[in-house]
């Protein structure tokens, strides 16, 4: 246990204090940082006002005018009319004079018989009817304001009568908007996240054991330490680190989400929901063991680098299904072909992800998915510790498919299958 916990230490110092790790990990996130950062900044971002500033019209650079009041229903400002840019006048002679001699630029009449007819006499000396049109919607809101009564709650009811919310009688069918961007791009964005962290995090192991024997650095270790507790080691150690890298990537895309959600206008119907954060964790976790595995025994077989990572295509096909369906995936995800991908405890994490992000995933699918994936990764990490033995570690040779499922089995290798290439 000891010399475990020795090897699990030295690959997960080891690989988190490489530069080109903390680079990617960094990077990853902040690059869509920075691009909700510059569509918030070109689009001139958020106002700090809240609400509130929908209903106050610009007051910068605005000469004053002057009110006529003969119908008697302006008792007060509202609040968002600048001291000075409206001034109430007792006749239209004191207004007129004012105008005349500059103090304002033109003056509103609101006739007396305004209940009844709606009318306001615009009086300006060099009449602008450009800028009489800007400054209509001053007066509009005044009196708009006093026939609600004053009251600036009321007022913003006025302006915002309706808050519509939608009840689907079948809360199990969630109505996407399939014409929204999102509706496909959040979704394929889940399975590709996810298929990274894996494909990644597996192919550590891989590059780790087969670097070590191309270095024949594995003939000092097999001196001191069992292969299965190598095994062990590297799959732990190596698997925190994956651990760690989906915590900080899926956490800093779930806070993107929720900040960037009203500057990119994603309905919250598409947004992606916290439990897809709670159910990959045991997804990551048996997706990465599963294929980390698979890599390892690889890794075993094969002579150096180059020709392990030339074998990789042939282990990592199973996760390529769930992304060459992911359209179907997304737009059908409870039909019978989904269902089937998440059961399959190869095809299973990047399925089920990608259903989690479109729909409620049945939480019997979940748990059987899981036990089958429970299952599968007990049996191949017995059958790759068979292979973890010195007669395959410190001897190399061409990959096979068959000569890995021969080793896989447990079968004895005949003296030619082993003889270096």
């Amino acid at each position: 246990m000891k010399k475990t916990w020795l090897v699990l230490k030295t690959e997960f110092i080891n690989t988190i204090t490489r530069r080109s790790f903390l680079i990617t990990l960094i990077l990853v996130p902040l690059a869509p940082a920075l691009v909700l950062g510059g569509i918030a900044l070109f689009s001139g971002g958020g106002d700090a006002e809240g609400s509130d500033a929908i209903l106050e019209p610009s007051t910068a650079e605005v000469a004053a005018e002057g009110l006529v009041d003969q119908a008697g229903i302006i008792k007060e400002f509202p609040g968002w009319v600048a001291e000075g840019q409206l001034i109430a006048y007792s006749s239209e002679e004191a207004a007129r004079q004012a105008a005349l001699a500059g103090e304002i630029t033109g003056f509103y009449v609101i006739q007396e018989d305004f209940i009844q007819t709606g009318s306001v006499h615009y009086v300006r000396e060099d009449f602008n009817p450009i800028s009489a049109m800007d400054s209509t919607g001053l007066i509009r809101t005044v009196i708009e304001f006093n026939l609600i009564g004053g009251d600036p709650q009321r007022y913003d009811f006025y302006l915002n009568p309706i808050q519509l919310e939608q009840v689907n009688l079948a809360p199990d069918d969630v109505e996407r908007d399939q014409d929204n961007m999102a509706a496909f791009f959040l979704p394929y964005g889940v399975t590709m996240l996810f298929y990274v962290l894996i494909l990644t995090s597996a192919s550590m192991m891989l590059n780790s054991v087969a670097k070590e024997k191309e270095n024949r650095v594995m003939e000092i270790l097999m001196s001191s330490i069992k292969p299965n507790q190598l095994l062990a080691g590297k799959i732990l150690g190596l698997g925190l680190v994956g651990l760690l890298q989906m915590v900080f990537w899926m956490g800093s895309g779930l806070l993107l989400l929720q900040l960037g959600g009203t500057t990119l206008n994603i309905p919250a119907s598409l947004q992606l929901p916290p439990e897809i954060f709670f159910w990959g964790i045991p997804f990551f976790v048996l997706g990465y063991l599963l294929y980390a595995t698979i890599m390892a025994g690889v890794g075993a077989l094969v002579p150096n680098i180059k020709e392990a990572t030339q074998s990789t295509f042939i282990i990592i096909l199973p996760m390529l299904v769930p992304l060459i369906m992911v359209g179907v995936i997304i737009e059908q995800p409870d039909t019978l072909m989904p269902v089937i991908l998440s059961l399959i405890p190869f095809t299973a994490p990047n399925t089920i992800m990608t259903r989690l992000a479109v729909t409620t995933v049945p939480t019997w699918q979940l748990l059987v998915s899981l036990a089958l994936m429970v299952v599968t990764v007990l049996f191949m990490i017995r059958a790759v510790a068979r292979m973890f033995r010195a007669q395959l570690l410190l001897t190399g040779q061409k990959f096979s498919l068959g000569l890995y499922l021969k080793a896989l089995m447990g079968k004895d290798l005949e003296a030619g299958d082993l003889t270096e290439s």
